[in-house]
């Protein structure tokens, strides 16, 4: 009964040494975080066991950092980059999506495979671009709000892509309809009934619970609310860390945001640590060894095309040459939902298990 308090204990240990060693070397503590995370992870020293119960406590690590970035976004804002969020956002999707069809074909994979592969390049880390952003004091930035918007779009086309996509395991056209039309009515709900207790239920509820004057009723309200708003969006087939980031949006526009963020950012940092943690022990080293060439050629061609996809992108909206090029670096990588989908993808037999293996490398 002792396991998940030694695992976690581990976890943080590590989190703290990798952390330590990455600020001494002047490099971004996401890395000193993903290194010590393939020590101890499996591939590692094996020192973690309950890997399921860490992959769960890190997934609150999203949902806390998206929900603290809904709160210090405004709508004004969201209106201003929506244009480049939803156009931008859908074509540099469908481009890198392109992109990594060709690439599969022309490794020899089945188009199925190629097509599926390619969708999971095309989003990329929300996590990975929040905290550099965060570490860089540049969230407010222009290319800071670009590339959030770009994110939240990708965030977005999970809930048609976990439908679409496992459908090429032979799903029936009517029945894969349906099943979007129910997706999309799903999400319209889940939207209306969050901006309906963001008017009046939300408000009502932080001015009673203020009203005590006890920072730990209030935490844990909050707490509640962005857990519950995540849960709520996954119930309905909508990606969990949008459902938090609108409740955070609502809860932004309120007079209680700045205490919000205050009090709940501590926690959001310990969560978020332990999630780029949790992502290091998925790497297995000796896939890595034994496909060093093909891994090397997977990542140059994604480096390269994305950055070229997404500096393009804010060029032709009108953004300045500087803007480009760091939305362009920001957004090279692939995104923690990419596993989400590459899970599925095997679960289903859409892709084959080294497919799988070399995504995660």
């Amino acid at each position: 009964e002792l396991g998940l308090g030694l695992d976690l204990i581990i976890v943080l240990v590590a989190a703290i040494a990798g952390g330590i060693l990455a600020h001494w070397l002047r490099l971004p503590i996401i890395l000193g975080y993903l290194a010590t995370g393939i020590a101890v992870g499996p591939y590692g020293f094996g020192l973690v066991r309950d890997l399921e119960t860490i992959n769960a406590l890190a997934t609150i690590g999203v949902i806390l950092l998206l929900f603290t970035l809904g709160l210090e976004f405004s709508l004004n804002e969201l209106k201003r980059i929506g244009r480049i969020a939803v156009w931008g956002g859908s074509a540099q999707i469908l481009l890198t999506a392109g992109v990594g069809f060709a690439l599969g074909k022309l490794l020899g994979w089945e188009t199925t495979n190629a097509i599926f592969f390619g969708f999971l390049i095309a989003l990329s880390s929300t996590m990975i671009v929040l905290k550099t952003l965060m570490e860089r004091g540049e969230l407010d930035s222009t290319h800071g709000r670009v590339m959030i918007g770009i994110l939240l779009v990708q965030d977005l086309s999970l809930v048609p892509l976990m439908i679409i996509l496992p459908a090429m395991g032979g799903e029936e056209g009517v029945q894969l309809w349906s099943s979007l039309g129910i997706a999309t009515l799903k999400a319209t709900l889940f939207i209306g009934v969050m901006l309906v207790l963001g008017i009046w239920g939300l408000p009502w509820l932080l001015e009673r619970v203020a009203g005590r004057r006890s920072r730990e009723l209030f935490l844990l309200t909050v707490v509640t609310l962005s857990l519950g708003a995540a849960f709520g969006a996954h119930f309905l087939g909508l990606s969990a860390a949008v459902g938090a980031f609108i409740a955070g949006l609502l809860i932004g526009q309120s007079v209680f945001a700045r205490q919000a963020v205050a009090d709940i950012v501590p926690l959001r940092d310990i969560f978020g640590a332990l999630f780029f943690v949790s992502l290091g022990m998925l790497v297995d080293l000796n896939f890595a060894a034994d496909n060093l060439a093909i891994i090397a050629l997977v990542v140059v061609a994604i480096i390269v095309a994305k950055f070229i996809i997404c500096a393009i992108i804010p060029r032709i909206f009108g953004y300045s040459p500087k803007t480009a090029l760091f939305t362009g670096m920001g957004l090279i990588q692939i995104g923690e939902f990419s596993f989400v989908l590459a899970g599925i993808g095997l679960e289903t037999g859409i892709i084959s298990s080294y497919i799988y293996s070399l995504i995660l490398a």
